[in-house]
């Protein structure tokens, strides 16, 4: 059916040109919520998942944030050593020689930085245990290390071994004047320093539509760009979608496209050399992201003998009438 208000009766709407439910790109056609965006601006799904989760402590540790990894491993660390001096104190201060104290908090923190000295082989030898049980204790104090130290060495390898594209996106997208009409672009510049080559990209459009039956119900249209591979990605790549007779955009106004929710979901695709491997980024453009009428300023300019290029330009546009 036609979007209704939405665009000249001369003009398909989007549903007249959307594509079979077979490219939903797996997110089905029921997901209607208002303001519900199927993937973050980050890239992330808008997904929660309750009920019978997988427990994966080893795709968690390897995915999550540095900040919380160091945070995890620091937490990880003390608590360890923690529980091992509680256990050293339960045996009381006669089962180790070389203590300044031999009750109260003296003596746990005391025990505790032996703990410590176990758990990562230091052993300065100033506190040593007596007996059986401390021994024992100690002993697995000094394998927990071991088990420890090998696994943080591990998680720390596969975290910096992850191939990721590094790759930014502009915070807006764009209905920028083209040729004789206008267009959809957005930018995107690699972060980092390595060659990705053969990148692709595409761009679907989606949007909620009103049934006849009065119920809704999400559509999906591809996005035809001008150009939609690069053979190399050294400076910044706009990706440019002209509004022409055939794009779902024709005689939509960004009022209109906040109405039925559009949203662009970008996926971008390459092979980056360093890892030797295909590296993906994923993006998300709500019509609440678009800014009509202006154009993106440059980002790389002559310096000498070589090219700069500004990263912190990748959304700097300006607008029609203004100077660069």
């Amino acid at each position: 059916m036609r979007v209704p208000g939405y665009r000249s009766k001369s003009s398909p709407s989007p549903a007249e040109t959307s594509l079979s439910e077979q490219d939903d790109l797996g997110f089905g056609n029921k997901i209607t919520a208002d303001s519900s965006r199927l993937i973050r601006p980050d890239g992330t799904f808008n997904i929660e998942r309750r009920g019978q989760r997988a427990w994966t402590p080893y795709q968690d540790l390897v995915e999550m944030s540095w900040r919380k990894f160091i945070f995890l491993a620091l937490v990880g660390y003390y608590l360890i050593n923690m529980l091992f001096a509680l256990l050293f104190y339960l045996c009381g201060g006669n089962s180790f020689s070389g203590l300044n104290t031999t009750d109260g908090f003296p003596l746990y923190f005391e025990l505790l930085f032996f703990s410590i000295q176990t758990f990562t082989t230091v052993g300065y030898g100033t506190i040593s245990p007596l007996g059986p049980i401390a021994n024992i204790i100690a002993t697995l104090n000094a394998f927990a290390g071991l088990l420890g130290f090998a696994l943080t060495t591990g998680l720390l390898f596969a975290r910096f071994a992850k191939p990721k594209a590094q790759i930014l996106f502009s915070k807006n997208a764009l209905l920028a004047p083209y040729r004789e009409g206008k267009s959809f672009q957005f930018r995107i510049v690699n972060r980092r320093d390595n060659k990705i080559i053969n990148l692709r990209a595409e761009v679907i459009m989606t949007w909620i539509e009103l049934r006849a039956d009065s119920n809704r119900t999400r559509r999906f249209h591809g996005m035809p760009l001008e150009r939609s591979e690069v053979s190399m990605f050294p400076l910044n790549w706009t990706i440019v979608h002209p509004i022409d007779d055939n794009s779902p955009l024709k005689g939509l106004s960004i009022g209109d496209l906040k109405r039925i929710q559009a949203e662009f979901i970008v996926l971008i695709e390459g092979f980056d050399e360093t890892f030797a491997q295909n590296v993906h980024a994923n993006g998300s453009y709500s019509a609440l992201d678009l800014v009509d009428n202006v154009r993106f300023s440059p980002m790389y300019f002559p310096n000498g003998e070589y090219t700069l290029i500004d990263l912190d330009k990748v959304n700097a546009y300006y607008s029609e009438g203004e100077e660069e």
